[in-house]
């Protein structure tokens, strides 16, 4: 009788025993994953040639914000709650481009007018990285991004800028827009009459000189001046004849703005006159004076 039960305990350990075995996983080698993605547990193993029931517990050694390949441990489970543990390759790739956001396809700006590259930008960012920040370094290749114009601000014209820029992986997009730098409004020419400018031209709120109506200034008559000499020399000019700037100028609008600027600098002078100069011989020369009007001055350029 004791002999009996040995048999059937040792054929019950026999059959179990025998009917114990590994988790049959058949796993997906050589799998490529896009950079910053989770990595789909689904894609690890051949669901048609492995055990039923099959899942993915743990996954070892995975980081998917590294580029390149790696070798990752994946330990599979079922509901029996048995285990195997595999070893894989996965790839990482970084495959999408940053994105540059312009807030104008087209700027225009007046020649004069300051002008940065960088406003016209209204975001440059990495799909998975977030920000990319700007950079001077014209050499960049990675993790930045760099303007490139040739936009000169002074000239009228049209002219272009572009927007490089470069993900941690190297990555790399561009975008460009355009800028028309228009003419300056040209200044109205100053006013011309006979009558001396009353006053002393200034504006109350900002202290600026206004442009006078000068007398004798685009008229046919002569300014008041002594009559010349009997006996004169052509193109000799007596100092006499010279306003009290003792200058001579090229143009009227030379005249123009060094009165204007002396008259800003300088509080006592109440206005000032640009008459043409004539030789000692009455004729009219291409040439200019500045004479100034302080309290109980002469208006009149002898």
């Amino acid at each position: 009788m004791k002999k009996m039960s040995i048999l059937v305990v040792s054929a019950m350990m026999f059959l179990v025993v025998g009917c114990s075995k590994d988790l049959k996983v058949t796993v997906k080698d050589n799998l490529e994953v896009e950079y910053g993605d989770k990595l789909d547990n689904a894609l690890l193993y051949d669901k048609e040639k492995s055990d039923e029931g099959i899942a993915v517990k743990e996954v070892k050694n995975f980081d998917a914000k590294k580029t390149g390949e790696q070798e990752i441990t994946v330990i599979f489970t079922n509901a029996d709650e048995k285990t195997k543990e595999e070893t894989l390759k996965v790839t990482v790739k970084d495959t999408k481009k940053p994105v540059i956001k312009l807030k104008k396809e087209k700027v225009e700006i007046t020649a004069g007018d300051k002008f940065n590259a960088a406003s016209n930008i209204e975001s440059v960012k990495d799909p998975v990285d977030g920000d990319i920040k700007k950079s001077e370094d014209k050499k960049l290749i990675k993790n930045g991004y760099i303007i490139t114009s040739d936009v000169n601000a002074k000239k009228a014209g049209s002219y272009t800028v572009k927007v490089t820029a470069y993900d941690v992986n190297g990555n790399k997009a561009e975008s460009s827009y355009k800028v028309t730098v228009k003419k300056k409004p040209q200044e109205q020419a100053p006013t011309q009459n006979n009558n001396q400018t009353s006053g002393n031209g200034y504006t109350s709120n900002q202290g600026s000189y206004n442009k006078p109506s000068a007398g004798n200034i685009g008229s046919n008559k002569k300014p008041t001046q002594s009559k010349p000499q009997q006996t004169c020399k052509a193109g000799k000019i007596n100092p006499n004849r010279i306003g009290n700037s003792g200058k001579l100028f090229n143009s009227e609008r030379e005249a123009l703005d060094y009165g204007n600027k002396m008259a800003t600098n300088d509080s006592s002078i109440l206005n000032f006159i640009y008459p043409q100069v004539y030789d000692d011989c009455g004729t009219l020369l291409n040439k200019w004076t500045v004479h100034f009007m302080y309290e109980g001055e002469s208006s009149q350029v002898k």
